[in-house]
């Protein structure tokens, strides 16, 4: 299946990465002008896109469809997806489901999209709001709250806009590397579409996102 293919692709760039993460240092990212809204996966996956025997052609994948929709929603637990990003904060889902008093277009049992008002930090099946508005309060001691998740996690993927001091970077590499961590430092976009698709591959991965109010 294509998200089989697409986890395969992923293992070898995050092999690689993690090889790297331990012969170089990772300098800060430029800064990304975006519009005030931002959306990493939000189409619903299109009808059409099964052949007869129910199951995904290549051929059939169409523009509209969700590849991550099948390894997100296996598993015992709801598992967190990062839909969107504005100024405001971040739209969440797999947080709280529709109860029995589902309101007008909801249904019963399904996912609902919550906004966090700034910063989170996202686990496979959990997100919290993270105290810090700028890449300067990134710090390795800021971050300590990651190592206390359970499972420890393999990759954390933080998201800023704007770069982060490449001396705190190494700093922060240099400690998490300590515990077979691989850091990695994206613009918010890519960050949250790194967590989605390594969630879905069920990674331990957790993710850092920076929302600065006055961006």
């Amino acid at each position: 299946m294509i998200h089989k293919l697409l986890g395969k692709c992923w293992r070898g760039r995050l092999d690689s990465m993690r090889r790297a993460s331990s012969t170089k240092t990772i300098s800060g990212a430029s800064q990304v002008t975006r519009p005030p809204c931002y959306v990493t996966r939000s189409f619903l996956m299109h009808r059409n896109a099964n052949d007869r025997g129910g199951s995904r052609r290549l051929s059939m994948i169409v523009r509209g469809t969700d590849l991550l929709e099948d390894s997100l929603a296996h598993g015992p637990r709801r598992k967190i997806i990062l839909e969107s990003y504005a100024p405001s904060g971040v739209d969440v889902k797999g947080l709280i489901q529709v109860g029995a008093s589902p309101e007008d277009g909801d249904i019963v049992g399904e996912d609902k999209i919550v906004h966090m008002n700034g910063s989170v930090v996202a686990f496979p099946d959990a997100c919290y709001l993270f105290n810090a508005t700028k890449p300067s309060e990134v710090t390795l001691e800021t971050l300590s709250v990651v190592k206390l998740y359970h499972p420890t996690v393999e990759y954390l993927f933080i998201g800023s806009d704007r770069p982060i001091h490449p001396r705190e970077l190494e700093r922060i590499n240099k400690d998490f590397r300590k515990s077979d961590i691989v850091v990695q430092h994206f613009d918010i976009m890519n960050a949250m579409g790194s967590f989605n698709i390594l969630n879905g591959e069920d990674r331990r991965v957790a993710c850092v996102l920076i929302i600065d109010p006055n961006s």
